[in-house]
């Protein structure tokens, strides 16, 4: 009687519209699980079209969508974390970690993370000799050369490296951009080296800039990488880098030298902090360069240039990472993840978990099937 009534399943419901529209919106375990049912669906389900059509069913994969998961680097170790607006009465969010373990081949240094985007986290090793792209949900990985272009030339006295990663959806192409300052006695020069995974090869483009990029990697906001930089004629400015067009644009704006940025709901954001915490420092959404919305933050929070703030969840609470100061006093070795609630008068903090690294790096994420593999293999530039 079963095997009747999937028959007749069978023939209202066309193998197209089963996968568009019902396998399109399942979790990605299920998807998984469901490339063995047949070769045609093994072949359909890992292909980049089913992919890129599941990512965009996703609610969350819109950079504006609320934040409910977030990716967190801490020792060396990585987490997902889950959190749930509904949920008011847990008390230990420890309960909402969960390891994740790899093995990235890379021994024991320290690995950067550049980028999450689509489902793609992005690392780069100290030595700068490759870049790893890493499906956490999939728990595939792919390694790129990176042939040596960040090697530090013989003559230079001085090197900096900056790198970022992040989608072009204009070229609809994944790219790893990396930014060699080069300071030679008097001379300063900058190479850029560009991985495109749609192309799957490097490229160099020649720039001028005579700008200090920090060390942290680009931040990630409509298809724009953006670092704060300093220039001794202009102060602090904000240089962002196109993906598209792969051309660097220079923004004048008000700076303190205690700014630090996030990406809040699909917006640049810049957030004033001062040692001292008063409750009147601000946090600017933006549309560089135009501010277009300002929250005054709470008081308790002790925010440095290590901070970040992480998007909005579904009720409007935010997340900031940061040192906090409680009735047992301050802890300057101890770094938090906090949420913030910005619909109560006045606003509510409340620490979800604490870290002893101060050195820690948590961004929004959002699980796909988006695959980590080139084509073909890696071509020089």
């Amino acid at each position: 009687m079963s095997e009747i009534k999937n028959k007749q399943l069978h023939s209202y419901l066309s193998d197209d519209l089963i996968i568009e529209e019902i396998l399109t919106r399942l979790p990605i375990k299920s998807i998984l699980r469901f490339k063995s049912v047949s070769k045609q669906w093994y072949s359909t389900l890992s292909s980049s079209d089913f992919a890129n059509a599941h990512l965009i069913k996703s609610p969350f994969s819109h950079p504006s969508a609320p934040v409910d998961t977030l990716l967190i680097e801490n020792d060396k170790n990585y987490n997902i974390f889950s959190y749930d607006d509904d949920d008011q009465i847990s008390g230990n969010f420890e309960d909402n970690l969960v390891k994740l373990d790899v093995d990235f081949g890379v021994g024991k240094g320290h690995l950067i993370l550049t980028g999450c985007c689509n489902g793609l986290v992005c690392l780069t090793p100290a030595s700068y000799n490759n870049f790893i792209i890493w499906n956490p949900a999939t728990r595939k990985l792919h390694k790129y050369p990176s042939h040596g272009y960040f090697n530090c030339p013989d003559e230079a006295h001085h090197v900096s490296i900056t790198c970022g990663f992040g989608y072009a959806s204009y070229v609809d192409d994944y790219k790893y951009v990396g930014i060699l300052s080069i300071v030679q006695g008097n001379t300063k020069s900058t190479i850029i080296h560009i991985f495109s995974l749609r192309e799957n090869r490097w490229r160099k483009i020649d720039h001028f800039h005579d700008h200090r990029l920090p060390f942290r990697p680009g931040l990630l906001v409509s298809d724009k990488l953006y670092w704060k930089a300093y220039s001794k004629q202009a102060g602090y400015l904000l240089v962002s880098f196109d993906l598209a067009v792969e051309r660097f644009d220079v923004i004048n704006m008000d700076w303190d030298k205690s700014d630090f940025l996030g990406v809040m709901r699909g917006c640049l954001s810049k957030c004033n902090y001062s040692e001292t915490f008063t409750g009147d420092k601000l946090l600017h959404l933006m549309e560089p360069p135009v501010i277009v919305k300002s929250i005054t933050l709470p008081k308790g929070l002790k925010l440095d240039c290590f901070s970040q703030m992480i998007g909005f969840t579904k009720t409007d609470k935010f997340f900031v990472t940061g040192s906090f100061s409680d009735e047992t006093g301050y802890f300057p070795s101890i770094r938090t993840l906090g949420i913030v609630d910005t619909c109560t008068e006045p606003m509510q903090y409340r620490m979800l978990l604490r870290f002893n690294d101060e050195l820690i790096t948590i961004v929004r994420y959002v699980p796909s099937l988006v695959s980590p593999f080139p084509i073909e293999k890696p071509l020089e530039a």
